[in-house]
């Protein structure tokens, strides 16, 4: 390809690669602002392969109070870096991809704990000067990730600290479970006092925003009597285009590289 061609970021779920890499972007920071005019707890719905992953590492670099000093680098010349919103890096954003979690039957509850683990444990790291240090130091040493937000929620409540949670493939893990070994472990998941639904409930009063993305409204609907608080935007109209290519998107494409040969 020729030198100064934006290549096509085939693959590329990570905004802030697709940025410094001067990638091909379809610049869609426009939604952000009507996204912060809904509800503030929601689900958004597409198929594979929409884009999804990479709006959602677009958001957790908008949004996290840690990327403040990167916007101008980050946002500059897309639309939200002309037109920036009230809540530009207010937040610790708190992130799980559940499509990383799984296994096998026999382990399902353990790697689901283990991965959400992992993941609080490396928000604690990246906002380690905004908490005492034996929060920190407790946080690492627990073995729960139930306990481990039990502990955050408390002390950045305490503390008035806004805590924004974006969940991508919230329903991924549970679908895999569906497929391969049936309604009936499925239900005991997600149902009762299954593993996933109390996990879900902790969710509640805890964070100021929460936006979760995956393929079906299904799961959500298996969780609503302890996660009752989202709203499922899917279907707005306000939203069609926020993710995948519109007809525009694609003639823009065509052109750049067209004009560039």
């Amino acid at each position: 390809m020729m030198e100064g061609i934006r290549q096509i970021p085939y693959g590329v779920s990570d905004f802030l690669s697709v940025r410094k890499d001067e990638l091909y972007y379809i610049d869609k920071t426009m939604y952000l602002e009507e996204l912060e005019s809904q509800p503030r707890t929601l689900i958004f719905v597409r198929p594979r392969r929409f884009g999804k992953s990479l709006f959602i590492s677009m958001m957790r670099a908008y949004y996290d109070k840690a990327m403040e000093s990167r916007f101008d680098e980050l946002f500059g010349n897309l639309w939200v870096g002309k037109h920036p919103t009230p809540l530009r890096n207010k937040y610790q954003v708190m992130y799980f991809d559940y499509s990383r979690a799984g296994g096998t039957i026999e382990r399902l509850e353990e790697n689901f704990n283990e991965y959400s683990c992992g993941c609080i444990d490396m928000f604690i790291e990246r906002y380690k000067a905004d908490y005492p240090q034996w929060i920190v130091d407790k946080v690492h040493q627990t073995d729960s990730a139930r306990a481990k937000l039990n502990l955050i929620n408390g002390m950045a409540h305490e503390l008035g600290i806004p805590l924004y949670l974006i969940i991508d493939e919230y329903d991924n893990f549970t679908n895999i479970v569906l497929n391969e070994e049936g309604e009936a472990m499925y239900h005991a998941i997600t149902h009762a006092n299954g593993f996933y639904r109390d996990f879900f409930k902790l969710f509640k009063g805890m964070f100021e925003r929460i936006f979760l993305t995956g393929v079906s409204p299904v799961t959500l609907d298996d969780l609503t009597s302890g996660f009752n608080i989202s709203w499922n935007v899917s279907m707005n109209k306000e939203l069609d285009k926020m993710l995948g290519f519109s007809t525009e998107n694609v003639r823009e494409m065509f052109t750049y590289y067209k004009e560039v040969g």
